[in-house]
């Protein structure tokens, strides 16, 4: 475990640099297989690889890159409903399509809450409309679901025909790791892994938290807004009037420089 070169912080390991979490995919490579849910057979010890995409589309590209280097393929959940980003604009589509051609499980990330009162019915009418809209893109359908943010909602339906993130098989103590809120809980995940020796594991990791230079959320966020900032200035520099007034600046730079006046 020394030679690991491990980084730590209250005693918890950190894999949030891609460097970091290299070394800890070729750790789970060398003490189980490592798989996309559809992949698994309901029976054998696995390791099930799993990322929930709640904010960034291009933060859960990257980290696929970094994982089909080491050889591994995972699935990646992702919202249809999500604030930030839009799983249909022509670059996320290309995006998510690439990736599912490179192995990688295109799953959708549910959110019941955003349908208020729905009974069970309805929900499941909602999931099948959402993955429907997601294999539209990838062309191939969804066979697998994860909830988002269920611990703070407390609602953790099941969906008949769909390999369940939350299905008890694979979601409990001893099954079940997560680096939310990028904290383990006090649990070691080069120590986790060696469950897969006993029965199958399931692990979430966000690709929010990866990043080349392990980062705070502060400065992921300072990343993501930069970002985001350059695409609508790249975007509305068509416009005459934006260009005129923006000028010699990029909008991030004036938004910096607002921000200290």
């Amino acid at each position: 475990m020394a030679n690991l070169m491990l980084a730590t912080i209250r005693g918890d390991i950190m894999i949030f640099s891609y460097a970091e979490f290299t070394q800890f995919v070729h750790h789970m490579k060398d003490i189980g297989k490592v798989i996309p849910f559809v992949e698994w057979d309901h029976s054998s010890n696995a390791i099930l690889l799993r990322h929930d995409v709640d904010f960034d589309i291009e933060a859960a590209y990257q980290l696929a890159l970094v994982e089909a280097e080491c050889d591994i393929r995972s699935t990646f959940f992702f919202l249809t409903t999500c604030h930030t980003y839009n799983p249909f604009s022509s670059t996320n589509r290309n995006k998510l399509r690439e990736m599912s051609k490179m192995g990688f499980e295109i799953g959708l990330h549910f959110d019941p809450t955003i349908y208020g009162d729905a009974n069970r019915e309805d929900l499941t009418a909602f999931v099948n409309h959402e993955a429907g809209m997601l294999t539209s893109i990838i062309g191939t359908p969804v066979n697998s679901i994860s909830l988002h943010n269920p611990s703070v909602h407390g609602l953790y339906p099941l969906f008949e025909g769909y390999c369940n993130a939350y299905d008890p098989k694979f979601f409990s103590d001893k099954s079940y790791i997560s680096d939310s809120r990028m904290d383990f809980r006090g649990k070691n995940p080069y120590e986790f892994v060696e469950k897969v020796k006993e029965h199958p594991i399931q692990i979430l990791l966000h690709p929010l938290h990866y990043s080349e230079h392990r980062l705070s959320y502060p400065e992921i966020f300072y990343e993501h807004l930069k970002k985001y900032a350059n695409d609508i200035h790249d975007a509305f520099l068509i416009n005459s009037t934006y260009s005129k007034q923006i000028s010699p600046m990029d909008l991030f730079s004036f938004l910096v420089n607002k921000g200290r006046s």
